[in-house]
């Protein structure tokens, strides 16, 4: 059997050709053999009435070819003399007529509303790459009966001819259909990803995962979720200073702000604790993953209603020192003070305030703050001093001659600090603090830091003074009441 459209060579039984997707039909189309079933029957009907009348069949054949006015003359002539004849067998092919394109109008309903002959259909047309017409058949079967499968098999077709706004609400209907099984709904989630993760279009995989509940998909895919932070205290009131840490379930930075105003990439990066102290706060967080994707913004109001304690209270008040000067506070009850020297606030990680500071010379700046056992700070209490001393050696003249003199000694190779006795490293030296000792005089007190040849450091313990009106040089150490003892060292003036 060959195709009437291509003229393939086809096997017998074959319903398309699998060449060029041409329908064979089997039940033919019928309108080829209606019209010769009425010439037939128009042709028996001839016959019969030249049988009537004797004489007519042969001028009726010698008639043929002649001018169309002789021939009508003759059959209005048959016609009138046999009508009841003619009327018959004009109903009889009437009915018949009417019974084949009958047939016809069923055979063609049957393939329009069976689900089965769309799919074969499809197939055919599929297999010789005629997309459009197979597309079209699967959507008609979709319209008879929902059948995820199928919809699967029209969104491959889709996919296969570029047609990609079609292809992704095919797999979208697959996801949203209450048809689809747990399995398919992943598996059309699957191919919305691998397809918006070839384009690095990241935004439309978390929309996507975003208006799933499907957990398992937005497990397989959480790398891609921009989720707002997760708070770790409920917001309300609190009479505790809380430590308020943000969360993500994924890969990114948090942002937040603290003053009610929206968060965004400028905004501050979360990277430790919060901890809210006495005060109403308006903490407002978004999370960026690693893709770029932004989340939702999340607001919490926190009220904090703890007593703050005091100011520290210092001593020595701001202004301008000739003589060294220790630095005194007074430190409030059931609290522990900290300090900073560079000018920002301190918190419970900076220096803590355990005994009276020496103040060191030329310009300096202190800022101190209390501390409560639950852990609230109080306002910071800042002090700024000058400390010019009366003399005419510096901290650097200072360092300079000890140098010399531990050379002299032969603890020192040269003034650049190489040890002596075939040590690795080297020996620095810094101003420790200036000190008034009574009875002993003011002093510059030195201390000694061993680096090695890493260049990590580390001091030695050893102390050296100077006397800054003198220039006497000591070996210092301290007593068990805290006073000092000084050893005259060698080369030193007396």
């Amino acid at each position: 059997m060959k195709c009437p459209n291509c003229g393939s060579d086809m096997e017998d039984g074959k319903l398309y050709c699998e060449v060029c997707g041409e329908e064979i039909h089997i039940v033919p189309d019928f309108e080829p053999e209606i019209e010769y079933s009425i010439t037939q029957t128009l042709s028996g009907i001839r016959e019969e009435v030249l049988k009537e009348v004797p004489g007519q069949e042969e001028n009726a054949l010698a008639g043929e070819g002649s001018a169309g006015g002789n021939r009508g003359r003759r059959i209005r002539r048959i016609i009138g003399r046999k009508p009841a004849v003619i009327l018959i067998a004009v109903v009889s092919t009437a009915l018949l007529a009417g019974m084949i394109a009958g047939i016809v109008f069923g055979v063609r309903y049957y393939r329009a509303n069976s689900m089965e002959y769309q799919i074969a259909r499809a197939q055919a047309c599929a297999a010789a790459g005629n997309t459009e017409e197979a597309a079209a058949c699967y959507s008609r079967a979709l319209e008879l009966e929902e059948n995820i499968g199928i919809r699967f098999r029209l969104a491959s077709l889709y996919e296969q001819s570029g047609r990609d706004q079609e292809y992704l609400n095919c797999l979208s209907d697959i996801i949203s259909s209450p048809y689809a099984l747990e399995e398919e709904v992943e598996t059309a989630c699957k191919y919305m990803v691998s397809y918006f993760e070839d384009r690095k279009d990241y935004a439309s995989i978390n929309t996507l995962l975003n208006n799933t509940d499907n957990e398992n998909i937005r497990a397989m895919f959480r790398q891609y979720l921009a989720e707002p932070p997760q708070f770790s205290y409920t917001e309300g009131t609190y009479a505790e200073v809380i430590p308020l840490k943000l969360t993500a379930d994924t890969q990114g930075t948090i942002y937040y702000t603290m003053d009610g105003t929206l968060p965004d990439q400028n905004s501050e990066v979360y990277i430790t604790p919060i901890f809210l102290e006495t005060g109403t706060y308006e903490i407002s967080a978004i999370f960026v993953n690693q893709y770029g994707i932004s989340s939702a913004v999340v607001a919490k109001t926190y009220v904090i209603d703890v007593l703050k304690p005091p100011a520290p209270e210092v001593e020595n008040y701001s202004g301008e020192y000739q003589v060294p000067t220790m630095i005194k506070v007074r430190v409030p009850a059931g609290c522990a003070v900290y300090y900073t020297t560079d000018g920002t606030v301190p918190t419970d990680d900076s220096v803590p305030y355990t005994g009276e500071i020496p103040m060191p010379p030329g310009r300096s700046i202190f800022k101190f703050v209390a501390y409560n056992e639950e852990g609230v700070a109080g306002d910071c209490t800042t002090r700024q001093y000058t400390l010019e001393l009366d003399t005419d050696l510096t901290v650097n003249m200072a360092i300079a001659g000890l140098q010399e003199i531990l050379v002299a000694e032969g603890r020192l190779l040269d003034t650049d600090g190489t040890i002596a006795g075939g040590v690795q490293g080297r020996y620095h030296y810094r101003l420790h603090s200036v000190r008034h000792f009574p009875d002993l005089g003011d002093f510059y007190i030195l201390s000694e830091i061993y680096e090695d040849v890493s260049g990590a450091q580390t001091g030695t313990g050893a102390l050296y003074a100077q006397d800054i009106h003198t220039g006497s040089y000591y070996r210092m150490t301290w007593d068990g009441s805290g006073i000092p003892e000084l050893e005259l060292m060698n080369g030193s003036d007396s």
